[in-house]
């Protein structure tokens, strides 16, 4: 026997195996680092990316339902409003969309926004119709214009402006969206008009259950809306609108996202994502 040349294949033997050996330990240990970071909770991995939110995250229930709902028709009564200051403009008004203009503009706070949206909540409740059922959702700086949306049980029903199309196959009026307030500023900043829609609403089906406001952090992570940096202004649960069945509409349970750098819906039942706005970087 040539136990050098024995030695030889033994050596290499060892060697190929240690190799093997290595590479599986190697395979084992990427495995483990991949399932650490697929369960890393969302609080790690926005510090890991320096993502900030000052608030907690929002308490909720795990199942909900859908809700539909169709245009209210306001009766002559609810129309005409108790304020001498607010005017119905009965020609461009109709059942379901009223339009009021103010016969001098309402001053609003310049210099803070919660001062803004304060008044406009204490104007509404004061002089509109079921005032009190509307909540404060965005304000467009570039149209002057600030949107006010309506709530079901404490939970906003949301509008995607850039969607918003009159409804194929009706004929009623929708020149403004479903369940909200459209406030007007004029050029320095003051409420001069503003139109109201409201919505029938009723739940439909049973309840069902709905990923966490975390699971929805994690979708717009995950999917690159949400960069290392980036602040999270706000997030709430509410509703947005699956389909569209003549004047009736579907809405479905979800996450509304706001950050520094866009607004996004978040399906809380199959984890769809829209993008309301969005900056550039």
């Amino acid at each position: 026997m040539d136990w050098k040349k024995t030695k030889s294949i033994f050596i290499l033997t060892f060697l190929v195996l240690n190799l093997f050996l290595g590479y599986q330990l190697y395979l084992k240990n990427d495995l483990n680092n991949i399932e650490y970071l697929s369960e890393q909770p969302i609080e790690e991995k926005l510090a890991i990316s320096n993502i900030a939110y000052q608030d907690k995250i929002p308490k909720y229930k795990d199942k909900q339902t859908l809700i539909s709902a169709q245009r209210y028709e306001f009766t002559e009564e609810e129309k005409e409003l108790d304020s001498k200051a607010i005017s119905l403009e009965e020609e461009v008004s109709t059942d379901i969309t009223l339009h009021y203009a103010l016969t001098k503009p309402l001053n609003l706070p310049k210099k803070d926004t919660k001062d803004l949206i304060a008044e406009l909540e204490k104007f509404l409740e004061e002089n509109v119709t079921r005032g009190k059922d509307y909540t404060y959702f965005k304000w467009d700086k570039e149209q002057n214009i600030i949107w006010f949306n309506q709530n079901y049980f404490e939970k906003p029903i949301f509008y995607n402006s850039s969607n918003f199309e009159k409804l194929e196959g009706s004929e009623l009026d929708y020149q403004a969206p479903n369940g909200m307030i459209k406030f007007e500023l004029d050029e320095k900043g003051n409420l001069s008009k503003f139109t109201q829609t409201y919505l029938n609403i009723m739940r439909q089906g049973g309840y069902q259950e709905i990923i966490t406001p975390k699971k929805a952090l994690e979708r717009i992570l995950d999917t690159s809306h949400l960069k290392k940096g980036h602040k999270i202004h706000d997030i709430q649960l509410g509703y947005y609108s699956l389909v569209a069945i003549g004047d009736l509409q579907v809405y479905a349970p979800t996450w509304f996202i706001e950050t520094e750098k866009g607004q996004y819906l978040v399906n809380a039942t199959d984890s769809s994502i829209q993008v309301l706005s969005e900056k550039e970087e």
